[in-house]
């Protein structure tokens, strides 16, 4: 398992902007690799990790990802590789974001 990312009481959710570096996103590697129900679920990931406790983070439940994701398990099993690109394990409960959307 890895150091998380943020400390554990990281709260950023009385922040509702995120700042979004559009060139880097349009250019990178994920947003070329991936459908669009991949790079979908993976963006409403990121939406739903920056409201995480520690913030940047997700849990890890295939479950929860899924509802995350707004799709079924049927879909997120197909989608779940790309969209959990750049997320790492830190324990048994969460992923961090681990990369950069240019990776």
């Amino acid at each position: 398992m890895t150091e998380p990312l943020t400390p554990p009481d990281c709260d950023l959710r009385g922040m509702p902007f995120m700042a979004l570096d559009v060139a880097r996103l349009r250019d990178s590697d994920m947003t070329m690799l991936t459908s669009g129900d991949e790079f979908k679920a993976a963006v409403l990931l990121w939406c739903a990790s920056w409201n995480q406790v520690p913030a940047a983070s997700l849990p890890n439940d295939d479950r929860l990802l899924a509802g995350l994701a707004r799709l079924d398990m049927k879909r997120w099993a197909k989608v779940r590789e790309m969209a959990l690109h750049g997320y790492v394990p830190v324990s048994y409960t969460h992923l961090r974001a681990h990369e950069t959307p240019e990776h």
